[in-house]
């Protein structure tokens, strides 16, 4: 080797190589998620993006079983950080991941949620810059879904792509600069935090749009119709708090108006039904409340089996959006949207 090589050959020995850059933050809350916070850290394992481009931040709020045990298994496995915050809402938990986080962009992801091993490359294509908006995807099924699960995919999340109302929080992507300028989640709900942070996103002038190619599969599908009521139940918590926040410009009017309709209904069918018992009057004011009820649910039904031509889906649809109906006229009734 000549003397110019070895000084060359030693100049670049002594210069440190420089690290490779984060690019991406992925960003789990969980809470007692021992059954599911395993498959889900997996499926990041197998994800094709380089290793050290991306991270993920699991926030744990208090967990009692084995959740921190496991996540902390897969330390060896993914450039992985476990944080812990005690006794708030889950928007509180995704704020304290996005602060922690070192990456440009923000990968929101539930701890009962599988990725695709393409996800975080679908995702650098799709968010390219600064004022890309929200990005995210409505959730891809399980492959043993019952009825339930795959019926109301089927209406309810499969089409929706492009500009959206909102993007579910299990699969949300903004870029940290826009989402820290936003404000992050709004802690003062328990749910909507996702619909509410798309409105505001929409207010600043940014994008809300939905891409299926980046959705990821969603463990927590309800499967019967006790789970779904629960769960519609759950998430229409919040929903009439942000509702009457603006209540003009609203996207989620249609489903608060929904709910109220349902209420209404289901209060003239106890009505009436009082009144035919205690005063021995007709039954004519519980049959109209209980086929006020039934309309909507049946209208939705047939609209979607017109034009789709699955005629079977007729009844798997009308016990769905009861259901729904339902579920949300209770959540109204929550002294937590008042409160």
């Amino acid at each position: 080797m000549s003397p110019m090589e070895q000084t060359a050959a030693a100049t670049m020995i002594a210069q440190p190589v420089s690290p490779q850059v984060v690019s991406i933050s992925i960003i789990i809350p969980a809470l007692n998620e021992e059954k599911m916070i395993g498959r889900c850290l997996e499926s990041l394992t197998k994800l094709v993006f380089a290793r050290d481009r991306f991270e993920v931040l699991v926030i744990d709020n208090g967990s009692r079983d084995r959740t921190l045990a496991i996540a902390d298994s897969f330390k060896d496995r993914l450039n992985l950080k476990v944080l812990q915050e005690a006794g708030v809402r889950i928007s509180a938990l995704r704020n304290l991941g996005a602060r922690a986080a070192t990456g440009d962009i923000l990968a929101f992801l539930d701890a009962d949620c599988l990725a695709p091993a393409d996800w975080l490359d679908q995702m650098l294509v799709l968010a390219p810059a600064n004022g890309a908006g929200v990005l995210g995807a409505h959730y891809l099924l399980p492959e043993d879904s019952s009825w339930v699960g795959r019926t109301w995919h089927r209406y309810q999340e499969a089409p929706k792509s492009g500009e959206v109302s909102h993007v579910p929080a299990g699969d949300l992507i903004m870029r940290r600069e826009d989402f820290l300028k936003l404000g992050g989640f709004d802690e003062t709900i328990q749910t909507n935090e996702d619909y509410e942070l798309c409105e505001r996103a929409r207010k600043a002038g940014m994008d809300v749009r939905a891409f299926p190619r980046i959705g990821v599969i969603h463990l927590g599908t309800a499967q019967s119709l006790r789970v779904f009521f629960r769960k519609q139940a759950w998430h229409g918590t919040h929903v009439i708090k942000v509702f009457l926040r603006d209540v003009f410009r609203s996207h989620n009017r249609k489903a608060v108006f929904f709910a109220a309709y349902t209420l209404l209904s289901l209060l003239t069918v106890a009505a009436g039904v009082v009144w035919a018992l205690a005063w021995h009057g007709p039954w004519l004011l519980p049959a109209a409340g209980c086929a006020a009820l039934c309309l909507p649910p049946t209208a939705l039904a047939v609209r979607h089996v017109l034009s789709s031509g699955r005629y079977s889906d007729f009844f798997p649809l009308f016990a769905l959006y009861l259901t729904y109906g339902i579920a949300r006229a209770k959540a109204l009734l929550s002294i937590k949207n008042f409160v």
